[in-house]
């Protein structure tokens, strides 16, 4: 799986790209590698510099953040369960003497639990450890994280054996045994909703799931000339997106 999440990166591919061109590009003798290189060179360049600019960035982030607009009160109200995805953690070591929560992470808890105190739930469930080793160090960064902002401890499950989104939905669906009359909200960056609720739909009813996005990263831009100039912060963006896009062909056609 982790292999699979390297792959599905954009860079890698652009990557063999250039490389594959530069390669082909060595042999003058040969005409049609040399020019077959330099198509190569002159695509991979290309992409790269159009998933490194803003207007690009933007609407494929639109594309999936559009799809899940944020919850009303009246679907927040709906809830039985809360449940709030791991968006990875950063581990200790170097100058960080324990675990923290990374960005995503942190941004799903924090609102998460805001939403969980204007709701019913009776149950907050963290899930998931990411790629983590230290899987009861990370398990707790969450739960930790939560009680510090006013959830009692004896509301929190943690579900701390799942290490990507697929596995959230197998190991929650043994916690929570689907029935119809479950709703179950889950919290979750909004770039990463779409593909969060095409696979809990796969393990539980389908009007049994309340999406509840949070962390929303697009906003409308009036672009200037700067916003065709490249930049490494764009390029995360459009890496970002392309991964979940490419998760979800995934999990619908292979899987």
């Amino acid at each position: 799986m982790t292999l699979l999440r390297a792959v599905a990166n954009p860079i890698v591919g652009i990557l063999l790209l250039l490389i594959t061109g530069i390669l082909l590009t060595r042999d003058l003798r040969r005409q049609k590698l040399f020019k077959s290189g330099w198509y190569l060179l002159a695509l991979g360049i290309s992409i790269l510099f159009l998933l490194s600019i803003s207007p690009v960035s933007d609407g494929l982030v639109y594309f999936l953040e559009s799809q899940y607009q944020p919850p009303s009160k009246e679907a927040i109200s709906k809830a039985d369960i809360i449940v709030i995805l791991n968006g990875g953690v950063s581990p200790s070591g170097g100058f960080r003497k324990k675990p923290e929560a990374s960005g995503a992470t942190y941004s799903r808890v924090f609102n998460g639990v805001e939403i969980f105190k204007q709701c019913n739930a009776k149950i907050l469930a963290l899930s998931g450890i990411g790629d983590q080793k230290d899987i009861e160090g990370t398990a707790n960064v969450m739960k930790d994280f939560a009680i510090s902002l006013g959830v009692p401890a004896d509301k929190i499950i943690v579900e701390p054996k799942s290490r990507n989104t697929f596995e959230h939905t197998v190991e929650l669906a043994k916690l929570f045994p689907p029935t119809k009359d479950l709703k179950i909200g889950i919290v979750t960056s909004a770039l990463h909703m779409p593909r969060s609720v095409q696979l809990f739909q796969k393990k539980f009813p389908p009007d049994a799931i309340i999406p509840l996005p949070v962390g929303y990263i697009y906003s409308p831009l009036e672009y200037e000339i700067e916003s065709l100039i490249p930049s490494s912060h764009t390029l995360s963006k459009s890496s970002y997106a392309i991964h979940e896009l490419l998760g979800m062909i995934w999990y619908k056609y292979l899987v």
